[in-house]
Order: structure tokens, then C-alpha cells, then sequence
């Protein structure tokens, strides 16, 4: 190839790489597959911790029916914003956002209260020494941030 074609063809491909990135990043599936991914991430960590905890918690066969019915509120996932409703919030006034907002937000506030409550109820069936282990396990998770980075807490 002579020197002037070299850098035409470079950039050709380049161009054409360029274009298939975004064509890749434009596409709804990928997000979603990525989102998939994510999703599977943090349902396998959240079952290992579970699965440790109960190790640690070192549970006698009386206490396996509390157990149970807390893992099993436990591993229900959390209800997430998706993209389509960002897509969806966009149409909305601000009025209706707000109102779509709330609502999610008492959604959320369920899911949350249950997850509570089943705490509080498996907790009351732990003895004293169970219930320090169950503070450590869970204290952990105070000290993170989204997507469980550490996070300095400050007063």
C-alpha cells in the first residue's frame, strides 16, 4: 500500500469499528443483557451471604422453620427502576412524574417493611450469642455504598 492509502484505509476501519460500537451500545438488548448479568451478580452474592450467615449462625433443627421463612422474604428481589420507565417518565408532566414516584416509593416501602419485619421475627427465634453473630453479619452491609463499594461514614 502506498502512504496515502495506509492512513485512509486506518481510519476506514476505524470509522467502521466506531459505528458497530454504537450501533452495539444503541441496541435495547444489550442493555438488557447487561442488566441480566448484573441482576445474576447480585442474586448469586446476596445467596452466598445467606448461606454463610447461616453457616456462622450455626442453627439448632428447631430454628430452621424461622430461618426458612426468612430467607425466603430475603431473597425476593427488590423491585428496580427499569429504562422503559425512564422512557415512560419522559411523556409524563411533572405533576404525574411526581405521583409515579410516590407510588414506586410506597411500592418500595412495602418490600422493605417485610424484609424488616422478617428480620425482627427470625431475629426473636436467635439466642443471645446468635443475635451478636446476626449484628456482625448484618452490620457489614451498613458501611456500603451502591453497588456495595465501601463508604467512610462521617458525622
Amino acid at each position: 500500500m502506498s502512504k496515502v492509502h495506509t492512513p485512509v484505509a486506518a481510519t476506514l476501519i476505524a470509522l467502521a469499528c466506531g459505528f458497530s460500537t454504537f450501533a452495539i451500545a444503541q441496541s435495547p438488548d444489550h442493555g438488557m443483557m447487561h442488566e441480566a448479568k448484573r441482576e445474576a451478580h447480585r442474586s448469586e452474592r446476596h445467596q452466598n451471604h445467606l448461606n454463610e450467615m447461616k453457616i456462622f449462625l450455626q442453627l439448632q433443627a428447631s430454628q430452621e422453620n424461622a430461618w426458612n421463612a426468612f430467607e425466603a422474604v430475603m431473597k425476593t428481589p427488590m423491585k428496580r427502576p427499569t429504562n422503559h420507565s425512564v422512557a415512560e417518565m419522559e411523556k409524563l408532566s411533572t405533576p404525574e412524574r411526581i405521583d409515579k414516584m410516590m407510588a414506586f416509593k410506597a411500592e418500595r416501602d412495602s418490600e422493605i417493611t417485610k424484609r424488616m419485619e422478617a428480620s425482627k421475627t427470625f431475629y426473636a427465634t436467635l439466642t443471645p450469642a446468635q443475635q451478636k453473630v446476626f449484628d456482625t453479619q448484618t452490620q457489614k452491609f451498613l458501611n456500603r455504598g451502591p453497588m456495595g463499594h465501601h463508604v467512610k461514614m462521617t458525622p
